[in-house]
């Protein structure tokens, strides 16, 4: 006579030490690599639960997300749009304590450039003049660095607003009178507004706004300013900032960082050409 059909198995699953944690008996096995697991060394996955060392190597298999510009993404605080805004808050209050000491040692000089203090050509990027400057610079700042910064990351944005500060000083420089003296903090505050124009356009959104507050700034400047040359520094940040926009936005995904810095490279260069040239006829 022929045994029936065999019933269901209810014998308890066997328990075996965890691997990591021989100690710990466990009937669970990791989805990926099947060795026992426990309950510290359980991580829950899409279907069952995997180890430690299985869920790290999935990780790392896994492409960081990058933003449009290439950055990493990941919420690090705005560090360097803080820390410029932190340098331009003490350059002011240092040169109001040393009245007015600071600034015309970092202020954009032509004279003194051609005399050989081309630091001026960086440093007027954090001189921003009058508690309203220094007030609406700072503004700029907190309402779109830590935007642009969350896009750009760390060191594509100090170098925008370095490039484009010195975009502002090159085109003082070379168009400015001999004597002439201007602050170019404004100027590479309104770069990143370019190159947030730039980066924005080629994500197909609408730039007018962006566009005509560019032009209301640059007009402002002409009305109150014509005479000491001082919209100069404006138009130039504008201009250097919004190439460094498309220098950043426009490189291709293949070596994209190599492509920008080589890019924001080629700016800084030109900008030395035209002071090379300028120095010359002095």
């Amino acid at each position: 006579m022929s045994a029936g059909p065999a019933g269901p198995d209810f014998s308890p699953p066997g328990f075996v030490g965890c691997y990591r944690h021989p100690e710990r008996m466990t009937g669970i096995s990791c989805q990926r690599c099947s060795k026992p697991i426990c309950g510290e060394c359980m991580q829950p996955a899409s279907v069952g639960f995997q180890c430690p060392k299985c869920v790290d190597r999935g990780r790392a298999g896994v492409r960081a997300p990058r933003t449009r510009f290439g950055a990493s993404v990941r919420p690090d605080g705005a560090v360097v749009t803080k820390t410029i805004m932190a340098v331009l808050g003490a350059v002011w209050l240092l040169d109001f304590v040393s009245g007015g000491l600071v600034t015309s040692l970092l202020v954009m000089d032509n004279a003194a450039v051609a005399a050989g203090q081309v630091w001026r050509l960086l440093t007027a990027a954090f001189v921003s003049g009058s508690v309203l400057g220094v007030l609406m610079n700072l503004v700029v700042l907190w309402l779109a660095g830590r935007a642009l910064e969350s896009e750009l990351g760390r060191w594509r944005l100090l170098a925008l607003y370095l490039t484009a500060g010195l975009g502002g000083t090159t085109l003082f420089l070379v168009l400015g009178p001999p004597f002439g003296g201007a602050l170019a903090a404004s100027a590479a505050v309104v770069g990143l507004l370019g190159a947030n124009a730039i980066g924005k356009h080629k994500s197909g959104e609408d730039v007018r706004g962006d566009v005509g507050l560019l032009l209301l700034l640059v007009l402002y400047a002409l009305l109150v300013g014509f005479s000491d040359y001082g919209w100069l520094t404006l138009v130039g940040g504008i201009l250097v900032g919004a190439l460094s926009g498309w220098v950043l936005a426009y490189a291709p995904r293949r070596r994209r960082a190599l492509v920008q810095a080589a890019g924001l490279l080629g700016l800084v260069a030109l900008c030395a050409l035209g002071v090379l040239v300028r120095l010359t006829a002095f």
